[in-house]
Order: structure tokens, then sequence, then C-alpha cells
């Protein structure tokens, strides 16, 4: 993959490049300048050879050459400590150069570079949902402004987090009290109605109070049952579920969680047996009940409902598909949320407890419906050998 050069690297190219500029440049310079001084220690020198070949008469010309050689060699040496002294100092002069660079550069970079880090950090601060950050605005006049910006536009979404938190939860409240109210009303009418009635056969005609005090008592402890299943499904789903898995045979579990049924409704089954699961005993009673029960609702009487289990490659998947009503399509998505319903009864957490006691035992559940052609939930559970571990 081919990676984007950052600021920091193309800075550190650029200064590399202007700098080795200036040395260049300056080193050009400087040799310029030692040629110049080459060509006067040469002449310097040509002078002196012509004192060999002079005839020297007299006492005041012997004195005067002897003085200009001796002007020479100081020349010569001047000019040899000067050549000296201009490598040692144009070296230093070079070496500080660089030094006062590199500590301006990185000075330079840091102040432009260090908010922008800040900058990256508080933006994955903000990529995880969390809006309260702020950073102090430095660097230069641009960045600064970019940083305010960026604290201008955390605190908007922050306080913006807050509203729809509220809001949802506002919301949450609202549908769990309208879902409360319709469900806890619904067998208070009939134990209501019942008790009345009884009140009134009860001044009125003793004898046939008497004669419906069983089926009216029937009816209102079975309303009280339905009352418990009601906070019973609440309660479940609110918990923090932890599975204790033991390895067992889910066709010899099946068979006994629909044997009640076979009586009442037509029941194709069609179980591989020797297969080993690891599972919850009760959360698999409870997914196999929600959705055995949904299939005999929204099926006629007389319609089959179709059970099966089968080792496909290490996995054994269970089937269970009705003929009923189906579902919408649109609603298909929605099925496993909490209180969705399109029944006239029902709290609509049987789905969503599924859901969670399948994510909770590592069952990958999947769902096919046709409106007016049936459901099809289907099951994918992990074989495991019978002396697995059970704990």
């Amino acid at each position: 993959m081919k990676r984007k050069m950052g600021f920091s690297a193309f800075v550190i190219i650029i200064f590399i490049i202007i700098f080795a500029s200036s040395l260049t440049i300056l080193n050009n310079y400087y040799t310029k300048k030692q040629d110049e001084v080459a060509v006067a220690f040469s002449q310097l020198r040509d002078s002196e050879e012509i004192f060999k070949d002079l005839e020297l008469k007299t006492e005041q010309d012997r004195v005067l050459v002897s003085t200009l050689k001796t002007n020479i060699a100081q020349t010569l040496a001047g000019i040899k400590l000067i050549q000296s002294e201009s490598r040692l100092y144009s070296s230093l002069m070079f070496f500080t150069l660089f030094l006062v660079s590199v500590i301006v550069f990185v000075l330079i970079i840091t102040k432009l570079t260090k908010p922008l880090h800040e900058l990256q950090k508080a933006s994955e601060l903000i990529k995880t949902g969390d809006f309260n950050v702020f950073i102090k605005p430095s660097g230069i006049k641009e960045v600064k402004n970019l940083i305010n910006s960026f604290n201008e536009m955390s605190k908007e979404l922050d306080n913006t987090q807050q509203k729809l938190l509220i809001a949802q939860k506002q919301l949450i409240w609202k549908d769990l009290s309208r879902i409360l109210t319709h469900e806890i009303k619904n067998p208070l009418t009939p134990i209501q109605l019942t008790m009345q009635r009884l009140e009134e056969k009860f001044y009125s005609d003793l004898n046939k109070f008497n004669d419906i005090f069983p089926e009216s008592l029937q009816l209102v402890y079975q309303e009280i049952n339905n009352l418990q299943n009601l906070v019973t499904s609440f309660s479940t789903f609110a918990k923090d579920i932890q599975p204790t898995q033991t390895v067992f045979d889910p066709a010899h579990a099946i068979n006994d969680i629909i044997k009640p049924y076979q009586q009442k409704y037509s029941i194709e089954i069609n179980l591989e047996d020797n297969h080993r699961i690891k599972f919850d005993n009760t959360h698999f009673y409870q997914i196999i009940t929600n959705i055995f029960q949904n299939a005999v609702e929204s099926s006629s009487p007389e319609a089959s409902i179709f059970i099966s289990l089968e080792k496909i490659h290490s996995y054994v998947v269970l089937k269970i598909r009705d003929q009923g009503s189906g579902i919408a399509k649109e609603d298909l998505s929605r099925i496993f949320e909490p209180y969705f319903t399109k029944k006239s009864k029902g709290t609509g957490l049987g789905l969503a407890l599924v859901k969670k006691l399948c994510d909770a035992n590592h069952c990958i559940i999947r769902v096919k419906s046709k409106l007016r052609e049936g459901t099809e939930f289907e099951l994918i559970m992990e074989e495991v050998s019978e002396n697995s571990d059970n704990r």
C-alpha cells in the first residue's frame, strides 16, 4: 500500500535541500576566496625569488632588501595563518549554522505538529463517542483557529448527544409505560368482570354461583399466570444472562419440549439423534418454546409445523417451519428488537429474548419468511464431543 508523505517528512526534505544549497553556495564563496589568497601567496613567493638575482652594491641596498624580505616573510606567515584560521572559522561557522538551523527547525516543527497531534488524538476520542473533548489552542494563528473550531464542534456534539440520550430515555420509558399499561390491563379486565359476575350471582343466585365458580376461578388463575409471565419476561430480558452450559443431545430435548403439543397440533418431525451441543438447558427450552409458540399462534389449527435437526459439516442445524401468515419484508429485520410486535397481544420481548439467549450460548439464529406462506427459524449450533467439558 502506497503511503503518502507526512507534513514533517516534507518539511525535513525541504530543510535539507535549502541547507545543502546554502552550504554549497558558501563553500563556493570560500573556495573562491581561498583561490584568490593562493594566487596572492604565489605572487609573493615569486617576488621573494626576484631578490636572489639582484646585485646589491651598497650596504643601504642590502638593508633595504633584507627589510623587504622580512616584510614578505611576515606577510607570507600572516597569509598562512589567515588561511588556517579561515578554514577553522568556516568549519565552525558551518557547524554553528547547521546547529542553529536544526534547533530552529525542530522548534518550528514542534510548534506546528504538536497541536496537530493533539487534534488527531481528540478526533480519535470523538470517533469512539466521547464528545466531551477540549484542546488548549496553541501553535500558529491558523492552527489556533482550527482548534477553536474543533472545540466548538466538540461542544455542540456533546450537547446534542446529551439531548439525544435524554430524549431516548424518555422515549424508552414512554414505550415501556405504554406496553406495561396495555399488557397489565388485558388480564385485569377479565379478572374484574369475572369477580363482578361472581359477586352478582353470590347475592342473587347461589346455585348459579356454585356452577360458575370453578370456571371463574380457573379464569382468574389463568390471568394471574399471564401477569406473572409478563413480569418474568421483563425481568429475564433485563438480566445480564450468564449461561450454565452442559453437553446434551438436542433431539431428545426437542422431543420432550413438543410432546405436550403433539395431541393438539399437526407436527412433522425429522430429528437426527446422537449429536451433541454445548448449551444452557433452560435457555434451550426457552428458545424452542418461544419459537414453537410463535409458529402455533401464526398457523391455522389444521396447518402442519415442521421440525428438522441435522448435521451440516461441524454444525448441528435445527429448523422450525410453519405455514402461517408469515412476516412482512419490512418487518423481518425488526423482529428481534425489544417491544416490537404486530400481535394484538404480546410484549414484543419473546423473540428479543430468544436472540439474547442465542448470543449468550454462541448460537446463530436466522429467519426466512414470506407473507401468507409461512416462516422458518434456523438455529446453527457447533457440535461437540460427548466427553467435552461441561463446566
